[in-house]
């Protein structure tokens, strides 16, 4: 008799156990994100990933960990959508980051999946600079207004600063005279050529009656990083007039990099 206790008590404390074991696995039964990236815009990084359909709609946890502080910190919080801004949660610019994501589904939850390790300057894509270009006296004046710092849509500086906004960039302009190149790879890098808000080119308009067009992309020596290409700009000179085409532009007091 006693024999036959002890082996149910045997019996229930293996069932027991089965069932915590299996309850410690329920979180993990629900399918991981996948296809992990962050990616970035001028300055303006975003995690992003997919995830199969279910039938019940899941949410999503985000959390970031930096280089300098390496502790995980909650950056977007039970979402559906399938990316999460993490502008704010990126401390230095310059220095790694590592984003992951974890699902929930009902009462259940997914593992983390983790991205790859991300540096901002070096891996973050940056868009076209803006061009202006007029005519003084017998020089055509180009102006090149270093690229935008947008987050969310909103414009929060402008990229001149290696040490808060990863880049000073020196630009390469191409100039075409009635659409035959003239001039290529003047690169722009000095205090008299260049302020917080633009660079500034001149070239002489040694041709009348005829159309120069500017373009031009801006390249980072220290992250390796070149600009979008801009669009063209052009103006016709004329021997005793001008008139030209000119694309909108902002002039920005600079920001630094929060």
């Amino acid at each position: 008799m006693a024999v036959f206790v002890l082996l149910t008590l045997l019996l229930m404390q293996a069932v027991s156990r089965a069932e915590r074991d299996a309850s410690d696995a329920e979180p993990f039964s629900v399918p991981i994100p996948t296809n992990i990236t962050i990616q970035s815009y001028n300055m303006n990084p975003i995690l992003y990933w997919e995830y199969q359909t279910m039938p019940q709609t899941p949410v999503f946890t985000i959390q970031v960990k930096n280089y300098r502080h390496a502790k995980w910190i909650d950056t977007c919080v039970n979402i559906s959508h399938h990316y999460c801004n993490i502008f704010n949660h990126i401390d230095d610019p310059s220095s790694s980051v590592w984003a992951r994501v974890k699902a929930r589904v009902g009462q259940k939850e997914s593992a983390y999946a983790c991205s790859k390790e991300f540096i901002l300057c070096q891996h973050g894509k940056v868009g076209p600079p803006k061009l202006a270009i007029r005519k003084k006296e017998n020089q055509i004046i180009i102006d090149i207004f270093h690229p935008l710092i947008i987050v969310n849509g909103e414009e929060q500086g402008v990229m001149y600063d290696d040490e808060n906004t990863c880049y000073t960039f020196m630009y390469k302009a191409i100039v075409t005279v009635n659409g035959s190149e003239i001039l290529d790879r003047i690169h722009l890098q000095t205090e008299d050529d260049c302020n917080e808000t633009q660079c500034t080119l001149s070239i002489p308009a040694t041709s009348v009656n005829s159309q120069y067009c500017v373009s031009a992309e801006g390249i980072s020596d220290t992250w390796g990083v070149t600009t979008e290409r801009s669009k063209e700009v052009c103006i016709t000179v004329f021997s005793n007039s001008i008139t030209g085409n000119f694309l909108p532009f902002f002039l920005l007091k600079i920001k630094g990099y929060n």
